[in-house]
């Protein structure tokens, strides 16, 4: 399946879950990743992102992060070098930005040095078992973890987002973890 297609088709399967379920599932999705975070010492920085429509909630990732005492920073849409930038902030100080995303002020005291980030929770359309993942297209994320191949890279989805196998481009950054409702599914080495 081509990634046009399996775009709006896993979108649509997205949309159609009953918002209790999605509610539900997001609960049981941020205590997994929650679960791959516990190794992290006190201090880490962790990259979030704040959900958009029918995406993971993110909520409760954040809250029980910064309770372990875990920095929270959240994706800024950075055009002039399609990269994103990320902010030390709170989910309430966001404000509607590129692409119909909530996202951080533009501010040098907030922040933080993506080779700092020790995890990112990573948002997308579709997703397989190997770690593979399909955004909207625009590869924001892909250009931004390039340069920290270090980090943890963790894709949040339901599973209905889950695919045989998405189509990989050599520009396509894998992830290490996928974390659904139904599985943790590891990416090989």
């Amino acid at each position: 399946m081509q990634k046009p297609i399996t775009r709006r088709t896993v979108l649509l399967r997205r949309d159609m879950m009953p918002e209790a379920e999605r509610a539900a599932a997001s609960t049981v999705i941020a205590d997994e990743v929650l679960a791959l975070l516990a190794r992290l010492p006190v201090g880490s920085i962790i990259g979030l992102y704040a959900p958009k429509g029918t995406e993971v909630d993110t909520a409760r990732i954040d809250v029980s992060a910064r309770a372990r005492g875990l920095v929270v920073a959240y994706p800024r849409v950075e055009d002039g070098i399609r990269r994103l930038s990320f902010h030390a902030t709170t989910i309430d100080a966001l404000v509607p930005g590129a692409f119909g995303l909530r996202e951080p002020v533009a501010d040098a005291r907030t922040a933080v040095e993506l080779s700092e980030i020790a995890a990112f929770a990573i948002p997308g359309l579709a997703f397989d078992r190997a770690g593979g993942r399909i955004g909207w297209g625009r590869g924001y994320y892909d250009v931004t973890l390039a340069t920290v191949p270090q980090a943890i890279r963790i894709g949040l989805a339901f599973e209905c987002q889950i695919i045989d196998a998405v189509p990989h481009d050599p520009h396509d950054i894998r992830l290490h973890h996928v974390v659904t409702e139904a599985a943790v599914y590891r990416a090989p080495d």
